[in-house]
């Protein structure tokens, strides 16, 4: 069976469709113990092919499904959680910008990389995992991107977060967790088990409390990039 790195753990499934395993090409792991196996319910995966978007499709369905259980167990046990947004590297740090589908994240993103040039490096322009490795958070690369497709594997200490808004200026305010806790919790996978919610808000409180948290309400303009990274650098 077929073990891919993502997210700093070996993962063994077998893809049977040819976007799954084209998309999953680049994770290929280059040796070590797997840390823990994928395999497909097929009863789930039919019930959860029946509700995606483009119904009964298993092809397109396939990727998203395998997704779903490796942040599930990556939650459970892993000390890590899928947050939608789209994440950057710059100059060794992670930034990662949440908001809803349509607000602007990767217009957002693009700004940086106008700005900032080489400096800047796509991590996951839409489903990347954060994970506690070692006491510190990390944003990790996964083979699933968004409709942009940009991203690589690639993993980076995390910098800052930022949900982001729309606006009629460039402003990055700091706030707590519990002013936006709606939002991010709309920006994660939520769990089916008791357990595993307290560990998710768990991490929530453990990640906040190392990494700052931003309110940023933006235009399309590029200086909007400028003052996000002043933000979190000042």
């Amino acid at each position: 069976m077929p073990v891919y790195r993502i997210a700093g753990l070996n993962i063994a499934m077998e893809p049977v469709y040819r976007e799954t395993i084209d998309r999953l090409q680049p994770y290929l792991s280059d040796g070590g113990a797997v840390d823990f196996t994928v395999t497909v319910d097929a009863a789930e995966f039919a019930a959860f092919s029946v509700q995606s978007p483009i119904p009964n499709r298993p092809d397109l369905d396939e990727g998203p499904y395998l997704y779903t259980q490796i942040c599930r167990k990556i939650l459970a046990e892993y000390d890590g959680f899928f947050f939608h947004s789209s994440a950057l590297e710059m100059d060794g740090g992670g930034y990662l910008f949440s908001a809803l589908s349509g607000t602007g994240k990767s217009t957002h993103t693009r700004n940086w990389r106008r700005r900032f040039g080489d400096r800047v490096t796509m991590i996951n322009d839409d489903k990347p995992i954060i994970r506690k490795i070692d006491g510190a958070f990390y944003v990790c690369g996964t083979p699933w991107m968004g409709k942009s497709d940009i991203g690589c594997n690639r993993t980076a200490p995390i910098k800052a977060v930022y949900i982001l808004q729309r606006g009629e200026e460039n402003r990055a305010q700091r706030i707590s967790p519990g002013a936006v806790f709606k939002q991010l919790l709309e920006a994660t996978l939520l769990p089916k088990t008791r357990d595993n919610m307290q560990k998710l808000l768990d991490l929530f409180n453990d990640l906040f409390s190392q990494v700052p948290l931003f309110l940023l309400t933006c235009t399309k303009d590029e200086e909007a990039a400028q003052v996000a990274y002043d933000a979190a650098n000042a």
